[in-house]
């Protein structure tokens, strides 16, 4: 008879351990596709971090980077100017098209395709200078909206020492 019972009770906390496992097993998997708000203030500081530290002369870019399209076009003439300095003088001469091709180029594969971004110059849109419908609306229902800002300035003509700047920066992080 006592065997009998000992049998029941073992049974008995097997069936509620198993309980016990699914429910924590239902519980923390529920967790794992929300957006960490880390992750996005993370994109928002490298891509930024990125377009400020990197040199133009370090890019390996048939577009942006030296001997590509904009260097043998007379766009770019300062291999030493980082990226986001690059941008700026674009914004300085109001040549907001090729900054914004800049921003495209030299920005693809940084960001992963479940986030949006926009990079904005002292109150402008420079990318993308004329969002999509699609784009707007994401950003407006979005949960998680994060920036990241940085001042930038630099020289327009070294032998003038004419300067631009300085002007605010910001990227703008979304997930779609």
């Amino acid at each position: 008879m006592l065997k009998k019972r000992g049998f029941f009770f073992m049974l008995d906390a097997l069936l509620a351990l198993m309980v016990i496992v699914i429910g924590i097993f239902l519980i923390t998997s529920s967790y794992i596709n929300v957006p960490q708000p880390a992750q996005v203030s993370l994109l928002s500081d490298d891509l930024l971090n990125f377009l400020s530290k990197t040199k133009i002369k370090s890019i390996n870019n048939p577009y942006a980077g030296i001997g590509g399209y904009l260097w043998s076009q007379g766009e770019i003439t300062d291999g030493d100017n980082s990226l986001l300095q690059q941008i700026g003088e674009f914004y300085a001469e109001e040549k907001l098209d090729t900054a914004e091709k800049f921003v495209q180029n030299v920005s693809a594969g940084a960001i992963p395709p479940q986030f949006r971004y926009e990079l904005w110059i002292d109150g402008n849109l420079i990318y993308p200078k004329t969002p999509s419908a699609e784009h707007t609306g994401s950003k407006k229902n979005t949960k998680l909206l994060l920036t990241s800002k940085k001042a930038t300035f630099g020289i327009l003509n070294k032998s003038t020492s004419s300067i631009w700047g300085p002007y605010k920066s910001e990227v703008f992080v979304w997930e779609k």
